[in-house]
């Protein structure tokens, strides 16, 4: 796989956000949650995963949560495997101490999945697990499951199968929420070529 931007750009720290993709699960968060161009100008995209990255000695590192896999470190160019683009956003606020929040990110490697999107439920979803890195930085905000304040059908679905409540308008986050927040900056698109 070759990628059409150097890694050169990239620090530790920098969120790297997922476009939605032809996944179920994907298809309908993009479905649900709010894109606010106003706050994003570049690029405005409805994005449905994001991870952080980790620049260190041994290379370059994606700590994330996924519905298969858990809350995991992979390389990379093994994020980017399945991908065919990511977005890169950088935290404006420059006194953050990424590095503590990377290994605090290290100490939940291993969590499940929190397929629930609910707080008090085991494990972590990936802006969840962004927002447990950075406690101090992102607001948690009203979870949307649809368009103003409605539930999606496909959501009921979901959650009848998962046997709990759907969390509409409980605190919450989604990627699209973290970055109508205001306090990120774009840096670049990673694309295969």
């Amino acid at each position: 796989m070759k990628l059409q931007q150097p890694f050169a750009s990239l620090k530790s720290g920098d969120l790297l956000f997922v476009p939605d993709t032809n996944e179920k699960l994907s298809q309908i968060i993009a479905k649900s949650t709010v894109v606010k161009a106003v706050t994003r100008p570049q690029p405005r995209k409805n994005y449905t995963h994001v991870g952080v990255l980790e620049h260190g000695l041994e290379g370059l590192f994606v700590l994330h949560a996924t519905p298969t896999k858990g809350c995991i470190r992979e390389s990379l160019t093994d994020f980017l495997n399945d991908q065919q683009s990511i977005d890169v956003y950088r935290l404006k606020n420059s006194n953050i101490d990424h590095e503590s929040a990377i290994q605090h990110g290290k100490t939940l490697l291993g969590e499940p999945y929190n397929s629930s999107f609910i707080a008090e439920q085991p494990g972590y979803y990936c802006s969840e697990f962004v927002c447990a890195l950075y406690k101090d930085i992102f607001a948690q905000t009203p979870m949307s499951f649809g368009p103003n304040g409605s539930i999606l059908p496909e959501w009921h679905s979901y959650y009848k199968k998962i046997n709990l409540p759907i969390p509409n308008g409980l605190p919450g986050s989604s990627p699209n929420s973290l970055l109508n927040q205001g306090i990120t900056d774009f840096i670049t698109t990673l694309s295969k070529i």
